[in-house]
């Protein structure tokens, strides 16, 4: 359950940070790459993803509504309170998108890098390398590798807001 806790901390590091204003500008002070207009985004509505990695027991599935994505905005998450990222760059590829972030929470800093590949209407992956540290880190958590692999199964149920977790 610890190694589960920690994953889905990290991925929501990396999605905490994706949206935040601080995040434009690099730790050298020069400016971060902005997310390209012509970046695809998922298209709203409910989707299922699949996290699965090494150090997990068993892939964990989740299902998250997911909302239209503001211009200009890293399109894979909201931003959480209490994270504050120093980097954030995400940059259109063949065939899909790489992104770096480097974001702190709780004592932890948690740097990410990956590439995400797919049509963004009906299913996309995520490979994610995440390197943590700070105090009462395990020395298993230090680097993980990921893969999220998602699908769009549909339109959002009624009244279930943007970014919220479906059960």
């Amino acid at each position: 359950m610890r190694v589960q806790l920690v994953l889905i901390s990290a991925v929501a590091l990396l999605a905490a940070c994706s949206n935040s204003e601080e995040t434009k500008t690099a730790a050298n002070g020069e400016p971060a790459a902005a997310t390209p207009a012509a970046l695809a985004a998922p298209e709203p509505g409910l989707w299922q993803q699949t996290v699965s990695g090494a150090q997990m027991p068993q892939p964990m599935t989740v299902k998250i509504c997911v909302g239209e994505t503001a211009p200009g905005s890293n399109p894979f998450n909201a931003p959480q309170a209490g994270v504050t990222c120093s980097e954030n760059t995400v940059k259109s590829t063949p065939g899909g998108a790489e992104f770096h972030a480097v974001c702190n929470a709780q004592g932890m800093t948690v740097t990410s890098d990956g590439k995400v590949t797919g049509d963004m209407r009906t299913a996309y992956k995520v490979d994610i390398t995440t390197k943590t540290s700070g105090p009462n880190v395990p020395p298993t958590m230090a680097e993980m590798k990921m893969s999220v692999a998602a699908k769009r199964l549909g339109d959002c149920p009624a009244g279930v807001a943007p970014n919220a977790v479906v059960q």
